[in-house]
């Protein structure tokens, strides 16, 4: 398994801008309501509505927010003793010295609508996204480049995502598409949602060893062995093996006991080595209509 390894969710980070440009670190400051109610961590999608930050409410169905305007990256206020104070996270009902003025309480939100976040891949079920705290890390491959993710809160829907109140990061991450049965997993999705894969990071990627074969030419491969570790949407290698082999991208799209589904048909002999290399994490961007400065619908 490669170092560092990927434990859970960390919400969205900023790595750089579309056409591989440098991000700066440029945020910009934005009311949050004196005693809001919920926490915001960092790395959290935020939305601004009536002029204030609050948690977003892009979940279950993934559609277009208005007013979605970035990632919380902190906040700052002014306490009872007149100092300002910086934070990972905001709080919930954090209330600021209202002597400096009603929106003294402010978070820092990375709103350009071109920027490039690295997030963690979450597992699909088998019938929609998921916005339970707790969803497990899931794996990605090459092949997942140009499709599209959805977001998943890992929290209440609308109100306050989880995340930790430690180090303040969000609990946010990110999913492909739903599995047809068997374990949890991901497949890439063509359809529309909020966020376009630019690429896969490798410092991150798993690998799982195993022993199968296909009858003949075929999409299903039999592992001599039940494997958990593998999963939906890892890349399948077989060094010499037409169509298996690191450049293909061949994909596993569901896993049940020991029968992989395969998006290709390969031919594999009896008592082959398989690799099964999955990526944990992504880099991804915003796709039109979803950021709330390239959505005509005002807040």
């Amino acid at each position: 398994m490669a170092y560092p390894i990927v434990p859970a969710a960390y919400g969205l980070k900023p790595v750089s801008l579309s056409g591989g440009r440098v991000f700066s670190g440029s945020t910009r400051l934005i009311p949050i309501a004196s005693n809001y109610g919920y926490n915001m961590f960092d790395g959290d999608v935020v939305t601004a509505s009536g002029g204030s930050l609050v948690v977003t409410t892009l979940g279950a169905a993934n559609s277009p927010v208005a007013g979605t305007i970035g990632v919380f990256v902190g906040a700052q206020y002014v306490n009872s003793m007149s100092q300002t104070v910086r934070a990972q996270f905001y709080a919930a009902n954090t209330i600021t010295n209202t002597l400096y003025g009603p929106n003294s309480l402010q978070g820092y939100v990375v709103d350009d609508p071109y920027a490039v976040f690295q997030s963690a891949v979450l597992t699909q079920g088998t019938s929609s996204v998921s916005n339970t705290p707790g969803a497990t890390i899931g794996y990605v491959n090459p092949s997942f480049i140009g499709s599209n993710m959805y977001l998943v809160t890992n929290g209440s829907n609308g109100g306050s995502a989880s995340g930790n109140t430690t180090t303040g990061d969000s609990a946010m991450g990110l999913t492909g598409g739903v599995v047809t049965s068997g374990t949890q997993g991901n497949t890439r999705v063509t359809a529309t949602a909020p966020f376009r894969v630019v690429n896969v990071v490798p410092d991150t990627a798993v690998t799982v060893t195993a022993v199968g074969s296909t009858s003949g030419s075929s999409t299903t491969l039999t592992l001599t062995a039940a494997n958990t570790a593998i999963s939906p949407g890892m890349q399948l290698i077989v060094p010499g093996v037409t169509g298996a082999l690191a450049s293909n991208f061949l994909t596993v799209t569901n896993i049940s006991g020991t029968t992989v589904t395969l998006s290709a048909a390969v031919t594999i002999a009896s008592g082959t080595a398989l690799s099964f290399v999955g990526y944990p994490e992504v880099q991804v961007q915003w796709n039109f209509g979803y950021h709330g400065y390239l959505n005509a619908t005002a807040a």
